[in-house]
């Protein structure tokens, strides 16, 4: 009975926590493309610096295979691990055809890191990712995170964990913007909501591991 009670509360607080962050970046003006943020991954104003700061630090320099969320926010994150010379691991969508993909494409790199042109520039994936940089609506100073979806959990990730492409030494990483963060949301996580190990902002790097 406890957790018939409890469920409800959690999905509420969930999603009001999700459209609380929605709401505040929508006021400040710091969207981009795409504009319409509500039920989406916020695409904001210094992601592109973000991802710069995510390729100098030591998780994504020392990966060889780097996974990145098909979101519009994580564009120059993917252009940034084609052009490091890195492996590129991406899920692509669409039907009837493979859900996870690998990239090495060197010379056409801004098509390539284009979600509409994963399949044209990709190969089965079969190699074990080192980093994976997952998106993100709501997130803490402890690691925890909030997706768009009102489900538990990140889908990439169960994805990869499921298809045997995650190791012991896997880190996730996510970049955000300052207006994302939340006080505390241990409360309103379940043991699918993968903590981050690596946030990223335009100004800041949070490692709530300490590592």
């Amino acid at each position: 009975m406890r957790e018939r009670v409890f469920l409800p509360r959690l999905l509420t607080r969930r999603e009001r926590l999700r459209r609380r962050v929605w709401h505040l970046m929508e006021n400040a003006g710091v969207l981009t493309f795409p504009l319409d943020v509500f039920g989406r991954v916020p695409n904001f104003i210094g992601a592109e610096q973000a991802a710069e700061l995510l390729a100098e630090q030591p998780e994504f320099e020392r990966a060889k295979v780097i996974f990145v969320s098909p979101d519009h926010v994580l564009r120059r994150v993917r252009e940034l691990v084609l052009d490091c010379g890195k492996v590129l691991a991406v899920r692509l969508i669409g039907r009837n055809k493979p859900a996870l993909l690998q990239i090495t494409e060197r010379r056409a790199i801004k098509a390539a890191a284009e979600i509409d042109n994963f399949f044209r520039y990709g190969q089965p994936l079969s190699l074990p990712v080192d980093l994976a940089v997952l998106s993100s609506v709501v997130v803490d100073r402890l690691g925890n995170r909030l997706t768009p979806r009102q489900e538990f959990g990140d889908r990439e990730w169960q994805m990869l964990v499921d298809n045997g492409f995650v190791h012991e030494g896997t880190k996730i990483a996510t970049i955000v913007h300052p207006l994302q963060f939340a006080d505390d949301l241990s409360k309103w996580v379940v043991k699918e909501d993968v903590k981050a190990h690596l946030i990223v902002t335009p100004e800041e790097v949070i490692r709530p591991g300490g590592e």
